[in-house]
């Protein structure tokens, strides 16, 4: 077999094997990634492993050693932000809310780095013809809107993700942190038992940890 076939089949091999490890290790938001950084990540993953395949000049070695050094880098990162709501906002961002009420926020629109016409056009693709048809609409932070029309159920507001509090949230609100303990404690929760906590219809709903068997 001629030593360039050889070659190239040996770092098909070695990159499959990277690919399959990352996929099983960072999950199915591998294959759907849902922030920016994920789809971007993903795509330089391609990159780096694409690149040097049909380039002699680049060893099998550097090959794994660079797919396997950015692969990790992200996995660290998805890990960082699953534990961490902080890091979380930081690597991905928040939602940013472009109408509230049926008025529209228009000192959120900067903050987005979103045009109007952009948001009109948005709207449009998914099947609203007028702005006066919709309650509250949110610009998400992997590029997606979330909206909610008028007469439509409000959307539920997380105060607890993953056992840490978004005061962010607690603040739109205008709610406490001592209200929250004060409602969870009333629950017959503690604090620590809580993975999951939303405001929905004038109500704290708390889904807690799971125990282990």
């Amino acid at each position: 077999m001629d030593a360039l076939y050889l070659n190239i089949m040996i770092k098909m091999a070695a990159a499959f094997f990277i690919l399959l490890i990352y996929i099983n290790l960072s999950g199915k938001g591998a294959l759907a990634p849902i922030s920016a950084l994920d789809q971007v990540g993903n795509v330089v993953l391609g990159a780096i492993i694409g690149g040097p395949l049909y380039n002699p000049s680049i060893s099998l070695y550097l090959l794994v050693c660079t797919a396997s050094a950015w692969a990790g880098l992200l996995l660290l990162v998805r890990y960082l932000t699953f534990k961490r709501s902080l890091v979380k906002n930081v690597v991905d961002g928040r939602s940013i809310q472009l109408m509230k009420n049926g008025q529209v926020l228009s000192q959120n629109f900067a903050q987005a780095k979103l045009a109007v016409r952009d948001f009109i056009m948005l709207l449009h693709q998914r099947g609203y013809h007028h702005l006066d048809e919709l309650d509250n609409v949110w610009f998400e932070y992997n590029g997606q809107m979330t909206v909610v029309k008028k007469g439509d159920i409000a959307m539920a507001i997380i105060l607890i993700e993953g056992g840490s509090i978004d005061n962010e949230n607690l603040t739109i609100l205008a709610k406490t942190e001592a209200w929250l303990m004060a409602e969870i404690q009333q629950q017959g929760f503690a604090f620590e038992e809580v993975f999951l906590a939303e405001w929905h219809d004038e109500r704290l709903w708390i889904y807690p940890q799971n125990k282990p068997q």
